[in-house]
């Protein structure tokens, strides 16, 4: 019998979102088609993959490596526990927004496996960005506040895909999103209420009110800027619209915190 309490939502999220081993018992059926379902809990498998994240920085820390270095190793441990899940988006959507001509040539580049120049530079961007304002975070504030940056854009950025699954139309219907349809009123509210509260919660705890709140206010529009642009570009989201808004709001998020706290301090 499926469970379903926030801790097995919780960890259905992760089976979906992560590389972390989540026991059969947690499934009804003993596969882990359920766990892409779990969409409120989006967020809330981003605080336990940001706790990951921070525990890299206090092991470095302890160890006295430098900040850049410490950071680039936070950031890596993060990419290994979700597989490079939203990388992988964010290089396809760079690849057939930037390469396609039309909607169907968009559609068909981002279904392609092959990475391109512009996935290339976009996911190098990506990584040079979140481990430079962490770094700068690092070092303007210490691990904690660190820590809890790792914890606010990991949540943020889960809910924000969410949000994104749900306001626009699928793009490709046999794609994963076309295919399970849109998450439930419920679970979009949870995942909204979980991520924003996360964010201004753990963003405040590390940077200020100022900080965090500019940073939050940087990553919706940003947000809101993508789903248009996709809209644009192929008519809504698939999986991959996804991936790259969880990065584009993650990496907005850290850039904002780095940059308003240094300012404000």
């Amino acid at each position: 019998m499926k469970l379903n309490t926030p801790i097995a939502e919780t960890a259905r999220a992760l089976a979906f979102l992560t590389r972390l081993p989540v026991p059969n018992s947690y499934f009804e059926d003993g596969s882990h088609d359920e766990a892409m379902q779990s969409a409120g809990y989006y967020p809330a498998a981003g605080i336990v993959i940001g706790l990951f994240g921070g525990a890299a920085l206090v092991i470095t820390g302890l160890l006295h490596i430098p900040p850049s270095l410490s950071a680039a190793i936070a950031i890596i441990t993060v990419i290994i526990l979700t597989g490079a899940l939203h990388e992988d988006g964010l290089g396809d959507i760079a690849d057939g927004f930037g390469g396609g001509a039309n909607k169907e040539r968009r559609l068909e580049i981002m279904k392609d496996s092959r990475l391109g120049t512009y996935g290339v530079i976009a996911v190098i961007s990506s990584l040079l960005l979140r481990v430079t304002a962490l770094a700068a975070i690092l070092q303007a504030s210490g691990i904690i506040a660190a820590c809890f940056a790792m914890i606010a854009t990991n949540a943020a950025s889960r809910g924000a895909m969410v949000w994104m699954w749900s306001d626009l139309p699928s793009a490709r219907i046999d794609g994963v999103s076309g295919r399970l349809g849109k998450p439930h009123e419920n679970a979009v509210s949870i995942a909204a209420i979980t991520g924003l509260g996360s964010a201004l919660i753990f963003g405040v705890l590390g940077s200020g009110f100022i900080a965090a709140t500019i940073a939050i206010a940087l990553s919706v529009t940003i947000m809101i800027g993508f789903q248009k642009l996709c809209l644009k570009m192929i008519g809504g989201q698939t999986g991959d619209t996804l991936g790259a808004c969880q990065q584009l709001v993650e990496t907005t998020m850290l850039i904002g915190l780095a940059i308003t706290f240094a300012i404000t301090m």
